[in-house]
């Protein structure tokens, strides 16, 4: 088991960056919804429970495939957004003695999959022996992931009594993140649940990293894991090797092979904040909701868009709410054509409003990625989304 180990902290320095930049309140709020789909894609893709994100927009709108592997894959979609939704109710702010407790992990666990259907729970050993997630429930039968074999399940709740007492104390700062990245480690090395570990210890990293202030719903490690998944498999990996010699710290496990994870994991964050940081400029925003205007003006069904319409619409990433009067007059059009380039607004989903001629809001679908942030999800972009 790993100790008490010294650690480099040159990459923590600059992880809120993102948390201080100059992006809007209201388009915060809206990516955070918005980016929830796209978080909950990557962490199953990892395991290779993902769907398209087509298909993930169509299960929030509970219409599921007629496909059971399909309907599957869509309900454990949909039971992560739900959960990063709810965690964030839950852990509000960072208290490092309960959030590394193994009750906040079998929180996690049991949210997450109380969602699910029994059909969904199945599983089949390596003999072919059948079984069935328990929501939160610790394994009770041991298990192999690849090369490695977990702890015994009697030895479960010990080990996850260690993991609170290696943790409890990093209260904050740097300190805290790389518990954090050495906890995830940790916890997917115990394998305490029989399945949906992975998507828990993940869950479990991006609530830290939201409850100590640094993402704002705006990033998630979710998208850089899986982005670089062979170097996130082998960095686990070589986390659980043997010491290399006396040295190499004073647990079974190679402190080396830790250290090398957590830097992975630093640097890993720290390229997701530069990414949405470049996405997140205002003005660059607004050049990129002008080139998507060009762009859709020329397509069957949105020929009234116009370009003039940018600005107001930019501006409505700084405000909850516009009335429909004062967004017209921003564009300088005359009053028939504002009034039909509102109409195509609508119909590609950049608006929305309470009632026909209620206050207008910003809205950011996932078929405009493509235009609005391009690069962050390639694959709802390539799906013609």
């Amino acid at each position: 088991m790993h100790e008490r180990i010294a650690l480099p902290t040159q990459h923590v320095t600059n992880a809120d960056h993102l948390a201080t930049h100059s992006i809007e309140t209201q388009l915060r709020a809206l990516l955070r919804e918005a980016l929830r789909p796209m978080n909950s894609y990557y962490t199953n893709k990892i395991e290779g429970q993902h769907t398209e994100p087509l298909l993930i927009e169509r299960a929030m709108r509970r219409d599921f495939s007629g496909s059971p592997d399909e309907a599957r894959r869509q309900r454990i979609a949909v039971a992560h957004i739900e959960t990063e939704r709810w965690s964030e109710t839950v852990w509000t702010a960072f208290d490092s003695v309960a959030f590394f407790t193994p009750e906040s992990v079998r929180d996690i666990h049991r949210h997450l999959h109380a969602q699910l259907q029994p059909d969904d729970l199945a599983q089949e050993g390596d003999n072919g022996e059948a079984a069935t997630v328990a929501p939160g429930e610790w394994r009770t039968r041991g298990v192999r992931v690849g090369r490695h074999v977990p702890p015994d399940p009697g030895s479960i709740p010990a080990f996850m009594r260690a993991w609170h007492e290696g943790y409890r104390f990093a209260r904050a700062g740097e300190t805290a993140v790389i518990a954090l990245a050495a906890s995830h480690h940790r916890l997917a090395w115990i394998h305490p649940f029989l399945d949906g570990n992975g998507r828990s210890a993940r869950l479990h990293t991006h609530i830290g990293l939201a409850a100590l202030r640094l993402t704002h719903g705006l990033w998630s490690p979710m998208r850089g894991l899986a982005r670089t998944q062979p170097q996130y498999y082998e960095h686990l990996i070589a986390a659980d090797h043997p010491r290399r010699g006396d040295l190499d710290g004073r647990g079974n496990l190679s402190e080396r092979g830790l250290i090398e994870f957590i830097e992975y994991f630093l640097g890993m964050c720290l390229d997701q904040i530069r990414f949405m940081g470049g996405m997140l400029d205002l003005h660059a925003f607004e050049t990129r909701l002008a080139q998507m205007l060009a762009a859709l003006s020329l397509t069957e069904g949105s020929r009234q868009l116009r370009v003039e319409t940018a600005k107001p619409l930019a501006y409505l990433a700084t405000i909850e709410s516009m009335d429909r009067a004062q967004f017209k007059a921003m564009t300088g059009l005359a009053a028939r054509t504002a009034e039909r380039v509102l109409t195509d607004l609508f119909k590609i989903g950049i608006l929305t409003s309470p009632s026909p001629r209620g206050p207008l809001e910003l809205a950011i679908p996932l078929s405009l990625f493509r235009w609005l942030f391009p690069r962050l999800w390639p694959e709802a972009e390539a799906t013609g989304m």
